[in-house]
């Protein structure tokens, strides 16, 4: 390139050199015409000696001549040379993806503005230097991929961590494609063409494809489970109902009606579970929030106890939301199952149900254990998604809140400004005034029925 432009620069002093020549070869050529015309009226002795002058004059004068339209037609090929890199750096340049060439050296010979905004290095700071230098190719090993390149002479693709500042579990793709020799034949001229994408987004959104196909799987399976428990439930169910007739000490009664309510909870849970997958249309009521609250600290009372873990409600109005009451059940016994098994050494779950903003109730959930750590607080609501130890969960709990919450109309968030442990904050939509006692709510037509 810097050959180029000195031989440009002196492309000017060769044309004043060629106009200088034309102009003195056609004097001179002139003068030996008159010479020679007057050599012969007056029959000169020197007529040969003219003519052969002459003719010198006129070969120069053609050759300057076929020399200045040689350097105007280069002139003009080099700005048609010109206007084409230019169009085809502009088109580099607006391509959507990272595109940068690299020499046989594995050095960085252009760089385009996609490349600037992906890997955030200007190109004034990359050109000449080799790309190994640089952390973004962390991971590639470049000469054995250069290698390859021109052995299969094809396009070689690699996909590597890609961890910038702002999302350290990034992913980029790189295709290595090798120049043809006619094209790379200068040592400074580019020998590979390297396109780069983040394809971060692709990656997550094929993990969510694929955690939605474990989705139906479980869909299906949930019923042979469902259809498997429900008879032995129903025979403790059954059985428990009828100890409940006998007459029983009152720690017994209230034991037996511990297990009617617990059983009747897994039977629940399992048709929860099959409505994860498949959504089936409910019909809802007016519930009151800290009346579920204490019901699902009522049925968890024995495994608190053996947790060493208190439960403080903090309700003045115990209000009323527009939902399902089994739905709503699993909701909070999903969030206390979790605060249990995160103190694991006791502690205290605080629950506040007070008002957000307006026409909205806000329930805070928040416990004073280890906490949910950065890195995993975008994942915690997605499905199969857990922390915990093998056997010990399997990652449905905040996601079957979430879905829950979702088709409440409400959501569920976690607090990272949390200074100790987990808080986690569900907004419910205040049912409006059309909707009264003995009325419901169909969730999948979203009119309300009497």
């Amino acid at each position: 390139m810097n050959k180029n432009i000195l031989k440009t620069k002196r492309i000017p002093r060769l044309r004043l050199l060629l106009v200088v020549l034309i102009v003195i070869s056609t004097g001179l050529l002139v003068i030996n015409l008159i010479d020679i015309l007057s050599a012969s009226a007056g029959g000169g002795t020197s007529l040969q000696f003219l003519w052969t002058t002459g003719a010198l004059h006129l070969l120069i004068l053609l050759a300057a001549w076929i020399v200045w339209f040689t350097l105007r037609a280069r002139e003009r090929d080099q700005r048609r040379l010109r206007r084409s890199e230019h169009q085809h750096r502009t088109i580099i340049n607006h391509a959507g993806e990272a595109i940068f060439l690299l020499d046989h050296q594995g050095r960085v010979r252009e760089w385009n503005k996609a490349a600037e905004k992906l890997f955030g290095v200007p190109r004034r700071d990359v050109l000449g230097r080799p790309l190994q230098e640089m952390p973004l190719a962390d991971g590639l090993d470049l000469e054995r991929a250069m290698a390859d390149a021109d052995r299969l002479q094809r396009s070689l693709t690699y996909e590597l961590p890609f961890r910038p500042a702002d999302r350290p579990d990034g992913m980029i793709k790189l295709m290595l494609s090798p120049l043809p020799a006619s094209t790379s034949a200068s040592e400074d001229d580019g020998a590979y063409v390297v396109i780069a994408r983040d394809v971060t987004s692709e990656r997550q959104l094929e993990n969510r494809i694929s955690q939605t196909e474990k989705l139906a799987g479980i869909g299906q399976l949930a019923a042979g489970i469902a259809h498997q428990l429900n008879t032995p439930l129903g025979s403790i169910l059954l059985s428990a109902q009828m100890l409940s007739d006998v007459d029983l000490g009152e720690d017994e009664a209230e034991d037996v009606q511990r297990i009617i309510r617990q059983t009747e909870q897994c039977r629940q849970i399992i048709k929860g579970l099959l409505n994860f997958a498949r959504p089936q249309s409910r019909d809802r009521v007016l519930v009151p929030l800290g009346d579920v609250v204490h019901e699902t600290v009522y049925l968890m009372e024995k495994n608190l106890k053996v947790a060493g873990v208190t439960v403080a409600l903090e309700d003045d109005q115990n209000p009323e939301v527009l939902g399902n009451r089994n739905e709503l059940d699993q909701v909070f016994f999903n969030l206390l199952v979790n605060a249990v098994d995160a103190l694991s050494e006791g502690g205290e779950v605080t629950i506040t149900i007070g008002d957000g903003d307006p026409g909205e109730i806000v329930v805070v959930v928040a416990d004073d254990g280890p906490g949910i750590p950065p890195e995993h607080r975008d994942q915690i609501f997605l499905p199969f998604f857990t922390t915990k130890s093998y056997g010990k969960g399997t990652g449905l709990g905040l996601s079957i809140v979430a879905r829950i919450m979702h088709e409440h109309g409400g959501r569920i968030d976690y607090d990272a400004s949390a200074r100790r442990g987990a808080r986690f904050v569900l907004t419910f939509p205040r049912p409006g005034d059309a909707s009264g006692p003995g009325r419901s709510f169909d969730d999948q037509s979203g009119t309300a029925t009497t």
